[in-house]
């Protein structure tokens, strides 16, 4: 995957190039629909696993918090993922919402161009009594998945803080079984910080380096000595690959084996073409192995937001 597209750096405005291409190569995805016959049952009956788990009924709204720990990994895109799966497998509604001020990378990686914000729909007291009313302040992105920027750019993109979380953000979010919430790790306001305080569960997105895992690690080291050691169990880690061989001699097993003593789980996303080369996602041209990473992401952390 390649993660050059952040939203909080001047790269966020690179061309597009190649829309639609796939992830897999043509003769991959050939082989792959001539082996679809051959393949034993039990791998059938995992995928049916597979969607019960991520199909469990939720008794109240869940809120999964998809960030990184420094700048150089594209956290909106794996919020993306995770949307197109949770959207996928659910029957109930999904949201997904970009709480850094003046970004548009998530709604880019979507498809859509949002025409109001939660700061508009806080401002203007928006009754959120049904989900009728606050429907047309959404961003329908495709059945059962919505988005909405916190902010847009502008005088109003500093505007929302702890009381706005509380009052605006909270009251919606009863109206989706999964509130996905993408959220730059340089923006320490009060409105982020209640955010990240709430969560059921965390997702913390770096590049699979050396340094991606060193950075996690560090993380994880902070919250001991801060004295919150169990944080780690509700969070999943996602190792993402920028570019083919980025960091040959890294060893993502060794990696992920020390990290998963903290109580996290680790997934390593690779590098996908359709992903590199194509601005908005389209579930059906990301590569096999994209889709059983972000399947992966998506469960355990739905996993850890239920307990």
């Amino acid at each position: 995957m390649n993660t050059r597209t952040d939203a909080r750096s001047d790269s966020d405005r690179r061309p597009v190039t190649r829309p639609g291409r796939h992830g897999d190569p043509l003769l991959r995805r050939i082989g792959r629909g001539l082996a679809l016959p051959f393949l034993p049952s039990d791998h059938t009956r995992g995928f049916l696993e597979t969607g019960e788990a991520l199909q469990r009924a939720i008794t109240t709204g869940r809120r999964i918090v998809v960030t990184r720990p420094r700048a150089g990994a594209d956290e909106a895109t794996v919020t993306a993922l995770l949307a197109s799966v949770f959207a996928h497998y659910r029957h109930d509604r999904v949201l997904t919402l970009d709480i850094t001020p003046g970004s548009n990378s998530l709604a880019r990686r979507l498809g859509v161009t949002p025409s109001s914000s939660l700061g508009e729909v806080a401002r203007k007291r928006v009754s959120a009594s049904s989900f009728e009313e606050l429907a047309p302040h959404l961003a329908h992105v495709r059945d059962r998945l919505w988005m909405l920027p916190a902010v847009h750019s502008g005088p109003e993109a500093t505007s929302l803080d702890a009381g706005a979380f509380q009052e605006t953000l909270l009251p919606i979010t009863r109206y989706f079984g999964v509130t996905l919430i993408d959220r730059g790790a340089d923006v320490f306001d009060g409105f982020n910080r209640a955010a990240q305080a709430s969560a059921h569960a965390h997702v913390l997105v770096a590049p699979a380096t050396a340094q991606g895992a060193a950075d996690i690690g560090r993380g994880f080291d902070w919250m001991t000595t801060q004295g919150d050691a169990s944080l780690p169990k509700r969070i999943v880690v996602v190792l993402v690959e920028q570019s083919p061989d980025e960091d040959p001699r890294f060893d993502h097993e060794g990696a992920a084996e020390v990290l998963r003593k903290s109580g996290a789980e680790v997934v390593r996303v690779g590098y996908d073409r359709h992903l590199a080369y194509t601005d908005g996602l389209e579930p059906r041209r990301l590569s096999a192995s994209t889709h059983a990473a972000a399947t992966r992401i998506a469960l355990e952390a739905l996993k850890r937001a239920a307990r």
